[in-house]
């Protein structure tokens, strides 16, 4: 077993030999050195007294591919130094020697399916997935299972030296090994929710502020692409709460968290309680921010939307204005269209005859338009209730001066009974039905 920060360098051949060093910022360095005579197969050494020049070649974590057979990960010692890097585990080899079943291995295994959050607690270990963190956590060690996703591979890169400091670090707060491991994974992942939020706060918050001056499509298309990622993001900082939230809940895990007392002498829990409380309420900070952002979205897609109904009826107004127009002219051009037939009408020698027949064009295409505009103006107002109902009192009944010829509407319409009036007891039981349903 060798401790962090020494150089492994396997002989590749007679000339030069590869040696390969973990270093911070995720860098591995491939370091190029001439063979000397009393160099073994597989030997230790500090960098310093690596003769030669040195290539840094960046090495962010290669993602592995998933497969059936084994399981790899990287191993930390009680010390906090690196046992293993990616090592490969037979899977039914490890259940056994870990003491899980094969039920556990799907919250662990490296794939590419997503699992639902998740902190497990065993008899003596706990099983941790969370983002892109999968682990076992035992009272002297820690496994960090690889990563099958690009996207991830560099972020668990990063992780495993915050946790190495953490794991080394005698002057923690936290007595207990498995509290220092799971601490440092929930700051890498609060970090990692909080970084991902302000980059949709940034996002979001500049399209909904240019939405405001000016609705554009564009800015429309982003917003909906945007509002999917946030919900996304809203799902996984909801699914993470709960699992700190369910955890809480549960005595019996919490004592089961303290791997370290063998002897289970501890009754009191304050110490896991104060820590995982401390994350759960930072994460529903972000679970609150995200919904506050999510609700600004919808609004703002609403008010979209009706203002682009407006414009659509406005628009259908126009039409509608433009067409009655186009009614009275053909009313006005009808009558002149039978005089202008070849035909004897008996005032081609009147005097009075050509002002007669325009003065009725106009009339009649005065009065289509007029009767138009009013059948239009009726039309626009909304009614909610039906006339004469029983709460028809409660709106103000439009008032106007009695038609000039109402006798002859009446006379036309004494026969005709509209559509609502057919039975006075079954309008008042749908009509309560429909407040009831309202309320």
């Amino acid at each position: 077993m060798l401790p962090l920060g020494r150089t492994i360098r396997p002989v590749l051949n007679q000339k030069c030999m590869w040696s390969l060093q973990w270093k911070p910022q995720s860098l591995r360095t491939i370091i190029i050195t001439p063979k000397s005579d009393h160099s073994s197969s597989l030997h230790a050494s500090s960098p310093s007294s690596v003769p030669g020049p040195e290539l840094a070649i960046p090495k962010i974590l290669k993602p592995i591919a998933p497969s059936d057979s084994y399981i790899s990960c990287t191993v930390f010692d009680e010390t906090g130094k690196v046992k293993e890097i990616s090592k490969k585990f037979p899977k039914t080899k490890f259940l056994t020697e870990n003491g899980l079943f094969p039920r556990d291995l799907r919250k662990i295994d490296t794939s590419t399916v997503d699992v639902v959050p998740t902190i497990a607690v065993r008899p003596n270990c706990i099983l941790v997935n969370l983002l892109y963190i999968k682990s076992i956590i035992k009272k002297d060690k820690t496994m960090i299972f690889d990563t099958s996703t690009v996207s991830s591979a560099s972020k668990l890169g990063l992780f495993m030296y915050d946790l190495e400091s953490k794991l080394t670090n005698k002057n923690s707060s936290h007595e207990f090994y498995e509290f220092r491991a799971i601490e440092s994974i929930l700051i890498n992942v609060m970090s990692s929710l909080e970084t991902e939020l302000n980059h949709h706060v940034d996002k979001c918050g500049t399209i909904l502020l240019d939405l405001e001056n000016n609705v554009d499509r564009v800015k429309l298309r982003d917003l909906l692409i945007n509002s999917k990622a946030l919900t996304t993001f809203y799902q996984k900082a909801l699914l993470i709460r709960n699992v700190l939230d369910e955890l809480l809940d549960n005595d019996d895990d919490l004592l089961g968290m303290y791997l370290s007392d063998t002897n289970k002498t501890i009754e009191n829990t304050d110490e896991i309680e104060m820590l995982l409380e401390a994350y759960y309420k930072q994460c529903d900070e972000f679970v609150q921010q995200a919904e506050t952002l999510i609700n600004d979205i919808k609004s703002t897609e609403e008010i979209v939307n009706i203002i682009l109904d407006a414009n659509r009826n406005s628009l259908m107004l126009f039409e509608l204005k433009v067409t009655i127009y186009t009614l009275g002219f053909t009313v006005a051009t009808t009558l002149p269209a039978f005089y202008g037939m070849n035909l004897k009408n008996y005032i081609e020698d009147s005097n009075f005859g050509f002002g007669g027949i325009f003065i009725l064009s106009v009339l009649g295409a005065m009065v289509i338009t007029v009767l138009n505009f009013k059948r239009l103006r009726t039309v626009q107002r909304l009614t909610m209730m039906l006339p004469n109902g029983p709460e028809s009192r409660l709106i103000p009944q439009h008032t106007s001066k009695p038609p000039r010829f109402g006798r002859l509407k009446g006379w036309l319409t004494r026969h005709k009974k509209p559509l609502y009036d057919k039975d006075p007891k079954q309008r008042d039981m749908i009509w309560r039905w429909l407040v009831d349903k309202g309320k």
